[in-house]
């Protein structure tokens, strides 16, 4: 029998697993019957493993044992700006690991256990698994995974492994909201190009989508987001509320224990849920603080909204954002769906409607469980099991920002443009400098700047023990190809030594949010004219650097004894490398003198392999 594919979401919050068959979509349920399972594994002292609600439960005897937020914490390094903004708000034990990926450590047996994330996402998901196979009573090997839009290289990796270490073979990655809009268009009858914006809110991230119907697939015209956005954020919030509550008028300090994070958390969840229909929340704390056996903070849905407003408003930035970039108005967009738990926030979606001007939102999709659904339509396409027989729907992603290289002179050159369909692909050609070049390297960035370094580095690329070749002699073919799971790939082949080398590239945050690294999409706006003049500068910068070198290659291999003019064009070479756009006037000033001290000796000596001037004008 041919196999099942089965879709499912692995989420920050709860998890859900999904399947398409004869005609209808399925959700499987867990061993309790419920149709999500929490996101949360509890390590008893005494040994085993639990997940799910009753892991969540059974924490409350030891909170250091209970984890949750996996998902947020794959694919990082400890020293991740998120990581170590949120440590004070984890129960249990994070410290830096291999790498300095972060490891999660707790006792059992009265032996310290360390776990990665992606350990504990393995475990999370070998439990779906064993549901699953419940459910259909059959062996499930294949699935169809979804990750948010803004995930990187490194996690996507790192969620694949996890997966294939739980057993599964990941058919497709797919985007969260890409995966909700698939199931909106499912259950709706859309018209061609109609245009919709998935607005996906979840327990940890969140991400924005447009896309576009066409006769046979759904285009994703741009997406935005941040995966360090969430409910849990919505969560610290309130705990942040309650402990400045407590050290206030209880002198009692919630963030140091342990046991008082993880019951707290777990009553800041129960305030959020309340306060989406209910104007205010109770919060009845017992046995925690000395000398006060039972305690009672009423939080308002107004101080909610208040504490929290920075990051609704964050959510409409973002979501102006794409909205900018895709170049689509408000007024185009003809759905917005919302999908994800914390969409059910009555200020969310005040402020969604009120974006687009009073717009009636669209609550058709199950906030909670669109995500797998569409991940298990997605599955059934992929499947060649005739029971998941469905009319095709290709859905086509696109690359989020800019990926390229830098060239001599720092310049960005784009390989793979933002918004480019994915699997995407583009390569470029570099030329050696000159004959001592025995080796190639570049870095590799992403972002909207002409200057490398006002973009993100995600790494770099090398080959060395190249043969020695004369300027403009070898030939060096730079490719990048992303996959239909969003894998960058880099590829250096040189030609005359016939070496070959390939790197996945990891994508490293830095101090660096991915919020502020999507605003560079706004400063490459602000700053066009800016980069303009930087463009031209490292043109004529470029042009120089190569004529000089090019120019004292032919000057040694023809013997000249122009001692001056060597001296001159060995120093302006030298000077070029670190020469800066605030010295432009004097870039044109050794352009002319190159030009008068230059020209007329190669042309009387009959120079080859000089490089053409640059097109830009030089006054």
């Amino acid at each position: 029998m041919d196999d099942i594919v089965i879709g499912i979401d692995l989420g920050t919050t709860n998890s859900c697993i999904s399947v398409y068959t004869r005609g209808r979509i399925r959700i499987l349920e867990n061993e309790r019957g419920a149709r999500v399972t929490p996101s949360f594994i509890y390590f008893p002292p005494e040994g085993g493993i639990v997940i799910g609600e009753y892991a969540k439960t059974m924490s409350l005897q030891k909170p250091e044992n209970g984890i949750f937020e996996m998902k947020r914490l794959i694919g990082r390094q400890f020293d991740d700006t998120y990581i170590q903004k949120t440590l004070e708000y984890f129960p249990f034990v994070i410290t830096s690991g291999v790498s300095n990926f972060p490891v999660i450590s707790f006792k059992q047996n009265n032996t310290t256990i360390q776990k990665t994330p992606q350990e504990l996402c393995t475990i999370i998901l070998q439990e779906l698994k064993k549901y699953a196979e419940a459910k259909l009573n059959q062996i499930v090997n294949k699935v169809v995974k979804t990750v948010p839009a803004y995930f990187n290289v490194t996690q996507r990796e790192v969620t694949l492994a996890a997966a294939k270490d739980a057993g599964f073979t990941v058919l497709k990655l797919l985007n969260e909201p890409t995966a909700a809009a698939l199931a909106y268009y499912f259950d709706n009858d859309v018209t061609e190009n109609h245009i919709s914006l998935v607005y996906d809110l979840g327990g940890g991230t969140f991400d924005v989508a447009i896309l576009k119907k066409k006769p046979d697939t759904v285009e994703v015209i741009c997406v935005d987001g941040d995966s360090q956005l969430g409910g849990q954020d919505l969560d610290n919030c309130i705990f942040d509320y309650i402990a400045e509550v407590l050290r206030k008028d209880y002198h009692y300090n919630a963030k140091i224990d342990p046991d008082a994070k993880r019951r707290l958390r777990n009553k800041c969840e129960e305030a959020k849920k309340d306060l989406s229909s209910a104007n205010e929340a109770v919060i009845t704390i017992n046995g925690m603080v000395p000398n006060h056996p039972r305690i009672i903070i009423t939080l308002t849905r107004a101080v909610f909204e208040e504490k929290a407003s920075k990051l609704f408003k964050k959510t409409i930035d973002i979501l102006h954002n794409c909205l900018v970039e895709s170049k689509i108005s408000k007024q185009s967009i003809q759905e917005v769906i919302l999908c994800g738990g914390s969409t059910r926030k009555p200020k969310i979606q005040e402020m969604v409607s009120d974006y687009f001007g009073g717009k009636q939102l669209n609550n058709s999709v199950h906030p909670d469980e669109c995500v797998a659904e569409g991940a298990a339509l997605q599955a059934a396409m992929l499947s060649i099991n005739k029971k998941q027989d469905i009319e095709l729907l290709e859905m086509v992603d696109v690359v989020p920002l800019s990926l390229g290289f830098g060239r001599l002179g720092r310049e960005m050159v784009v390989i793979i443009r933002r918004s480019t369909k994915i699997p995407a692909a583009g390569s470029h050609i570099f030329v050696n400098r000159d004959e001592s070049h025995t080796s190639f390297s570049t870095g590799i960035y992403e972002g909207e700047r002409t200057d490398v370094r006002k973009n993100r580095y995600l790494g770099k690329l090398s080959i060395d023990g190249l043969l020695p070749a004369p300027p403009g002699q070898r030939l060096v073919i730079f490719t990048m190809n992303i996959d239909s799971n969003g894998i960058l790939t880099a590829k250096a082949e040189e030609k005359l030594s016939n070496k070959v080398k390939e790197v996945k590239v990891n994508y490293t945050r830095g101090d660096k949010s991915e919020f502020e690294i999507k605003n560079s999409l706004l400063a490459a706006v602000e700053n066009q004219e800016t980069d303009e003049k930087f463009t031209k500068f490292v043109k004529i910068k470029q042009y120089l650097i190569l004529y000089l070198i090019r120019f004292l290659y032919n000057f040694d291999k023809k013997k000249l004894h122009y001692e001056s003019i060597k001296i001159f064009c060995e120093q302006t070479r030298n000077d070029l490398y670190d020469m800066e756009v605030e010295q432009e006037e004097r870039l044109k000033n050794l352009y002319k003198e190159v030009k008068v001290k230059c020209y007329a000796i190669a042309k009387k000596y009959k120079f080859e392999n000089l490089p053409n001037e640059p097109t830009c004008h030089v006054v």
